[in-house]
């Protein structure tokens, strides 16, 4: 299968990267500096652009046969960003053809979760430290629930950087999952979403 990657440098996106060459797939890696991609293996290429310009990401879509975003701004001040990455990476996609998108995501999106577990992170981290990113993140992923792509928004609680350890389980409302989930683990589920059919068009929680 051939797979863009966007956000391919992030520390989700390059355990993607790594793991789809792994498994036989050829990768698009979409980077805004190509040289920080140093994971030069056969089947890989390395694409650079930028999420805001609507060329480059056309050009990186045509030949796809899916497209994964693990993407994920540095800044936590007021942007759209997210939005517009998201609103042209849709009309790319739908003017080549290429209908599956597997979207990095986070607990809570779409409204059907349970609640975070973790009271600082209801309270203050996600409404407070967080509103910005979030809230451009809802408007981009507002724009792929409106669109007619066959996408998985995948909805992960706290990010761990540990091995992976299997046994990832998922739901819509993430009730008694445990809310958190190792890097490894979730890009395993994020390429499984690649041609699984349960979560299309679902947000779905993840979690052990």
């Amino acid at each position: 299968m051939r797979v863009l990657v966007i956000g391919a440098t992030g520390q989700t996106g390059r355990l993607a990267v790594k793991q789809l060459l792994s498994r036989g797939h050829e990768v698009t890696a979409f980077a805004r500096h190509p040289e920080v991609v140093n994971d030069r293996r056969e089947h890989l290429r390395v694409a650079q652009g930028d999420a805001r310009d609507s060329e480059s990401i056309d050009r990186a879509v045509v030949g796809q046969d899916a497209v994964i975003v693990a993407f994920g701004p540095r800044s936590l001040k007021k942007d759209d960003v997210q939005e517009v990455m998201m609103r042209t990476l849709i009309a790319a996609m739908t003017r080549h053809g290429v209908t599956r998108l597997v979207n990095l995501s986070a607990w809570g999106s779409g409204g059907a979760a349970v609640p975070p577990a973790s009271l600082i992170a209801r309270y203050f981290f996600l409404p407070v430290v967080l509103r910005h990113l979030l809230a451009d993140k809802r408007r981009g992923e507002q724009c792929l629930f409106d669109s007619a792509l066959n996408y998985v928004n995948v909805c992960p609680a706290l990010l761990k950087n540990a091995p992976a350890r299997g046994g990832v389980k998922a739901s819509v409302d993430g009730r008694g999952l445990k809310q958190y989930m190792h890097r490894e683990d979730l890009a395993a589920f994020m390429i499984g979403q690649l041609t699984e059919d349960t979560w299309v068009r679902k947000c779905v929680a993840i979690g052990y």
